[in-house]
């Protein structure tokens, strides 16, 4: 073979390869970038600021640098990415006793009591985190995906919590405190900006104090029902109505 003939087939060699790695590269390029762009959020609306829990309040967008900030505090998640949406604290029907106006929206954001309903939604939940030497037994937080702010933040603590609820009162104020679990022990409310972040010390098992607490960021889930009728009624649309 000549000199050539050997030096044009090196290079129609080089040449294929170049080619294969840039077909490689394109496709990776491709395949993460749909990945970044579906898991991202369309678009963000402010809502006014209210309360916040390890720093992330109603407009904090719950991306994969604050999910990892949350492991590093409260250890491993788990998560659900089509996740219902329950307000009620403890057991069923302290919201219709001490909270009324939080019972009739967790009716609408549901079927009925029994059955829930879905919504494009995320649910980090945090089940091992007194292995971080948290005063939380448990922490969920549930997100949307349109926006990708959270929508309802939930905690649980089964020691007594002064310093907690301390901080809180420093921070937001006096705090409006009505009795539960027949005048036994009470439940405490701040209400901002139409949120709300409720504690409630409930008596639970052996007469020991529970601490649930949740922040409800009620302007996102008002932009949540309101995305959900839309596009109910966009599905329900007859065809001849479309064009």
């Amino acid at each position: 073979m000549k000199v050539s003939d050997r030096v044009d087939t090196m290079l129609r060699n080089n040449l294929n390869h170049l080619k294969w790695l840039l077909f490689v590269w394109m496709v990776l390029v491709t395949f993460y970038g749909c990945e970044n762009q579906e898991n991202a959020p369309s678009h963000v609306l402010k809502v006014p600021e209210s309360f916040q829990f390890m720093g992330i309040g109603a407009n904090t967008v719950m991306d994969s640098e604050v999910r990892d900030r949350l492991r590093t505090s409260l250890g491993s998640d788990a998560m659900d990415r089509s996740s219902t949406i329950d307000l009620e604290l403890k057991y069923s029907g302290f919201l219709k006793t001490y909270y009324p106006d939080l019972a009739k929206l967790n009716q609408r954001l549901n079927v009925n009591d029994v059955m829930r309903k879905e919504y494009p939604a995320t649910k980090l939940t945090f089940r091992n985190t007194r292995q971080r030497n948290t005063v939380f037994d448990y922490v969920e937080f549930i997100y949307g995906h349109t926006s990708g702010c959270p929508l309802l933040i939930k905690m649980i603590a089964k020691k007594e919590i002064p310093e907690l609820i301390k901080t809180v009162k420093d921070k937001y104020g006096p705090p409006a405190k009505i009795p539960v679990s027949e005048g036994k022990s009470w439940s405490l409310s701040w209400r901002k900006n139409k949120d709300i972040f409720v504690i409630a010390r409930i008596i639970g098992r052996y007469d020991e104090p529970e601490y649930h607490m949740m922040i409800v960021y009620i302007n996102r889930l008002e932009q949540l029902l309101s995305n959900s009728r839309n596009e109910e009624q966009r599905r329900d649309k007859p065809a001849d109505k479309i064009f």
